[in-house]
This record gives structure tokens, C-alpha cells and sequence, in this order.
């Protein structure tokens, strides 16, 4: 798994060309590609609140296990891609003076955006479980180390897990409407004279 770094593309060609068109006539574009940056990032946090693409299609539900893992790690368990918060809290922006790019170092950010397969190969483990010799019975239960007297090794056999795309990084049409503003905005900062 690996991080992502998303460079926003303007999908309208009216939109582009716009943007094109004014970006070519800033003399400082930095301060134009920042404030686009912090506008997307807002648009991002929205989408994660939301749980929906930048499209707004919304995100595939969690799975009842998924949920169920999450309520016995004490987890939120119905927020989709923010049971710890560490996705979308380290989506970040970088400006320069020629485009403004978003991304996140955390390691399975491109699975969540994208989707994909992980495949698990066969392996040994050790699991760990409560004996009860009163009873003479093995809880099934797994358990801690730490809170187990009953250790045993398994074969966990090789599997594959399905994650599905949510994506959260990108640009709706209205993002795109936005940007074309903010560029005019910033060239009539610039160019006080053209109002």
C-alpha cells in the first residue's frame, strides 16, 4: 500500500481554458495555486464529513463485520474511513508557483481512493484463548496475550480482502466553478485597475 498524491486536472474544458487564460496573466501564481489548495482541502474534509466522492456519490456502507471489529476495538463504528481519524486528518498541500497539490503520507490512503485487492498469503499464527479447567471448556473467544492461559498455532489460509474505492480526493463541478472564481479574484488582486 502506498500513499497519494492527487494533482487536480479541471475535467470542464471552459473551466480550464479559463483558468489557463487568467493563470497565464498572474505575476505571482503561488498565492492563486494556495488558495486553491486550502479551498480543495476544505472540499476534501467535506467529503470524509460527508462520506462521499468528490462527485458526491456517497461511499459504500461498512460491512457488519467491519462494524463489529470497530465496537470491540472501541472505535466509531459506523464512520467510514475515520474510525481513527488518521486518514483524514493528514491529508495536506503544497503550493508552489506553478500548481497546488494534495496528498497524504499515510500508507493505504491510495487502497481507500482508488480500491483494490490486498492479498494475504497462507500463513502460521499463534492464537491466544481463556481455558476453564473447572469447567474443562475452551472460550472461543480470542483473546490478549496478556488476558489469555491457553495458546495454540493455526493455519490462516491465504485470502484475499476487497477494499472498496471511496474516493475523497478530487473536484466536483462546483470545486471547478470555484477555482475560475478564485482566479479572478486573485487576478483583480493583482490588477487592481481591471475592476
Amino acid at each position: 500500500m502506498s500513499p497519494i498524491v492527487y494533482t487536480l486536472e479541471l475535467k470542464s474544458k471552459e473551466a480550464r481554458d479559463a483558468v489557463n487564460r487568467l493563470v497565464a496573466s498572474m505575476s505571482n501564481r503561488q498565492g492563486f495555486y494556495k488558495n486553491v489548495g486550502e479551498h480543495l482541502l476544505n472540499s476534501t474534509a467535506d467529503n470524509f464529513r460527508l462520506e462521499r466522492s468528490p462527485e458526491g456519490v456517497p461511499w459504500k456502507r461498512l460491512m457488519p463485520k467491519t462494524i463489529a471489529k470497530r465496537e470491540k476495538l472501541g472505535q466509531v463504528p459506523i464512520t467510514i474511513l475515520r474510525a481513527r481519524g488518521r486518514l483524514a486528518g493528514s491529508v495536506n498541500m503544497v503550493a508552489t508557483n506553478e500548481e497546488a497539490r494534495l496528498g497524504t503520507p499515510v500508507p493505504h490512503a491510495a487502497i481507500h481512493q482508488l480500491g483494490g485487492e490486498i492479498k494475504k498469503e497462507e500463513r502460521q499464527q499463534t492464537i491466544y484463548q481463556r481455558y476453564d479447567a473447572k469447567t474443562d471448556t475452551l472460550d472461543q473467544r480470542f483473546r490478549r496475550k496478556s488476558k489469555s492461559n491457553f495458546a495454540r498455532d493455526v493455519t490462516v489460509k491465504a485470502h484475499v480482502i476487497h477494499i472498496p474505492a471511496r474516493p475523497y480526493l478530487g473536484a466536483s463541478e462546483d470545486d471547478e466553478k470555484i477555482i475560475v472564481g478564485i482566479a479572478e479574484e486573485w487576478l483583480l488582486s493583482e490588477n487592481p485597475d481591471l475592476s
